[in-house]
């Protein structure tokens, strides 16, 4: 043992360059921990163990692995710190939600389209016809596409606002979490049209700025879908001004059932590849010129340039979190270019977690911030593992014939892609599994098909395209970009048509999740022999899959929408006109299957008290009452009774779910006292 032990510690010593890579991670993890309290903690509590460590290190000063043990607990408290402190700056902007219809005045901050295509207004400034002040800020949507308002606008309309939303289920998406970090006070929707009118207030030379840029990208979404049509330009609009609001449902099915919805949010690929293509064309260019070539470094130059159109394709794609992230680890390589420093490692994409989550730490719960993290985090670890067999590979001599370079290119291109995918695949499949419930089978068919299209026809013209847009000169390149799209959109549709394309799967425990993140973290950022224990990790992330449980009951919080799990372990829902978008969530989360016609047919009957089908479901129903396992009842008229004690639904509790293992229930509610939970009222 005390051998075990001496190794272990030399194996800490030998990756004494790579111990910093954690800093950032024990900043997420200050974050993560703000955020597994189930109550909103006390501000005064976190400034009493801020000056108590203050304390610590003034009385340790002279006992340095001491002061080292409290800078690495100072990392997890100020990484608390930092999300509590925009939680309360959040909490302070929050104000009541009027419940009734008001014809309002108000001024338009961003717009954007729905997944129908309907066009949506974020606004604020809001005043009502007694010119009384509403404070806050709503996501609006209406049904007048021919009135399209931009940033800076100032409109009035008859308007219903609503609270934010909460979870449709116990442990599923918050909704109102992700609404109140946007700033949102909560949503709503024109119960009239939408005029324009002209704006009583100047805006600020902050606001001008903002309006500006956000007007020159909802022009370029505008002239996007002036010249393509419905599915290409939706696409389009996606990947050059990262408006993903407008492209449909099914169209967003394939692309996930495919593997291919990466390509849908702006990140490294698309950075990566415009800021390159950038790169590469101007030190083509300079080439041609020779006295310009000799005189002037091309290579600077050029990364000049690159910083330039990052930057522009940065703020016109709406500065999403992948967005950020590629951003910076761009910026970073491309700064290493100019001061003669290579910087394509991992201390690059840890810098750029750190910054990302120090501007906005609430993204790190969010699936973009870690799919995108996780999937460069591992292809940057394999490639330190296995760069020297790859450059033995491509170590093309005088004497191999131009054939076999050729060969070896070719080979390495396909199986590039192909290990590439695999490894990105891997990384992103927990949180895949967590936040989305499905695997996607033929990513690596999908990516091998699609990636020649996206890499020498869609990214290099669109690249073209806004180099030529301020002109308008860019249709034709916009249209080959369509034609690229138009492919791509075939292909995602003919690989999620196959059978098995998409397997639906439960979601982990979140410390199954969390095993696995600090398992791949152990095994990608350490290079020794030490890496091999986050297997441990990863086992027990797996490990935790049997302990996931499936609700045999979910109420909704109007109760007029209930689910019965049937003996097969899947969640049938009964026959409600309820909240078609709640029941899409609750058979994704889990795991379970749209009934057929015939099956459907059957649970009418049996809801109707004509039928019964104790081998499928256990569920007895008269006119006006129903039985579930003798233990659940539940009237047609909102009334539930368990065991014989009858349940109180709320609407401020949100929706339920009961679990029934063994006979032995409780009962679990997704409100709480955190700020994004409160419904606020007059």
């Amino acid at each position: 043992m005390h051998l075990f032990w001496y190794r272990l510690q030399q194996s800490f010593l030998a990756e004494r360059q790579r111990w910093w890579l954690w800093y950032p991670v024990l900043f997420a993890t200050g974050i993560g921990l703000y955020f597994l309290l189930p109550f909103e903690p006390s501000k005064w509590i976190t400034l009493l163990v801020i000056e108590a460590m203050l304390l610590s290190a003034f009385l340790f000063r002279h006992h340095l692995k001491v002061l080292y043990v409290l800078m690495l607990l100072g990392l997890v408290v100020l990484g608390f710190t930092s999300i509590e402190l925009r939680t309360l700056y959040l909490d302070g902007k929050r104000f009541p939600v009027p419940q009734d219809k008001l014809y309002v005045q108000a001024r338009v901050i961003k717009s954007d389209y729905n997944s129908k295509g309907n066009p949506r207004l974020i606004i604020d400034n809001l005043r009502d016809f007694d010119e009384n002040k509403i404070p806050g800020k709503f996501r609006i949507s209406y049904r007048d596409k021919q009135n399209i308002f931009q940033s800076g606008d100032c409109v009035e309309m008859v308007v219903k606002l609503l609270p934010l939303a909460p979870a449709s289920l116990p442990g599923g998406y918050q909704y109102d979490r992700k609404s109140f970090f946007l700033g949102l006070s909560g949503s709503g929707y024109a119960d009239s049209r939408v005029w324009g009118i002209t704006c009583s207030q100047t805006p600020t030379i902050r606001e001008k700025i903002g309006f500006y840029i956000e007007k020159i990208r909802t022009d370029v979404i505008t002239h996007i879908k002036s010249i393509l049509p419905p599915d290409e330009a939706s696409v389009a609009a996606a990947i050059i001004a990262g408006e993903q609001g407008g492209i449909s449902s099914e169209l967003i099915n394939h692309y996930r059932n495919s593997g291919l919805a990466h390509f849908l949010s702006i990140s490294g690929l698309h950075m990566s590849m415009i800021t390159g293509l950038m790169f590469f064309l101007v030190r083509f260019l300079m080439a041609l010129i020779p006295p310009l070539a000799l005189r002037y470094n091309s290579k600077k130059i050029a990364a000049w340039f690159a910083i330039l159109i990052s930057l522009i394709y940065l703020l016109i794609s709406g500065n999403a979190v992948p967005a950020q992230r590629a951003f910076i680890m761009t910026l970073i390589v491309l700064l290493g270019v100019l001061l003669d420093r290579q910087a394509i490692s991992m201390y690059t994409v840890a810098l750029a977690a750190l910054v990302v989550l120090l501007i906005n730490p609430e993204v790190l719960i969010g699936a973009s911030f870690q799919m995108s993290f996780a999937a460069v985090i591992a292809l940057i670890a394999f490639y330190e593992k296995f760069s020297g067999k790859l450059q033995h590979f491509l170590d093309t001599t005088s004497k191999q014939i131009f054939i076999i370079r050729a060969l070896k290119i070719i080979v390495l291109y396909v199986v590039g892609i192909l290990v590439s995918d695999l490894v990105a695949s891997l990384a992103t499949l927990p949180f895949s599994i967590y936040h989305f419930n499905q695997i996607a089978l033929l990513t690596s068919l999908a990516n091998l098909l699609a990636g020649p299209i996206i890499g020498l026809v869609i990214m290099p013209f669109t690249l073209l395209s806004l180099l030529l847009m301020p002109f308008g000169l860019d249709e034709l390149s916009l249209k080959i970009v369509g034609f690229g799209i138009h492919w791509v959109n075939e292909i995602t549709a003919w690989v999620s048509s196959m059978p098995n394309a998409n397997m639906p799967v439960l979601s982990p425990p979140l410390w199954g999740l969390i095993a696995m993140v600090l398992g791949g973290l152990w095994l990608c950022l350490w290079q020794g022999k030490i890496r091999l224990l986050g297997m441990l990790g990863i086992l027990g992330g797996i490990f935790s899959f049997c302990f996931i449980k499936v609700p045999d009951i979910l109420i909704n919080s109007q109760g007029d929408l209930i689910a019965l799990k049937d003996n097969y372990g899947q969640i049938v829902i009964m026959p409600h006109r309820g909240d078609a978008f709640t029941k899409k969530i609750w058979l994704d989360k889990t795991a379970s299957k749209t009934l057929s016609k015939k099956q459907y047919a059957k649970l009418r009957k049996i809801y109707k008290g004509q039928k019964q089908d104790k081998n499928w479901i256990d569920l007895e129903c008269q006119k006006q009452e129903c039985v579930y396992r003798n233990i659940f009842k539940f009237s047609k008229s909102g009334k539930f009774i368990l065991n014989g004690k009858e349940l109180s639904l709320r609407e401020e509790d949100g929706n339920k779910a009961i679990f029934l293992p063994n006979q032995i229930y409780s009962v679990k509610d997704i409100s709480g006292l955190r700020p994004w939970n409160k419904k606020i009222r007059n």
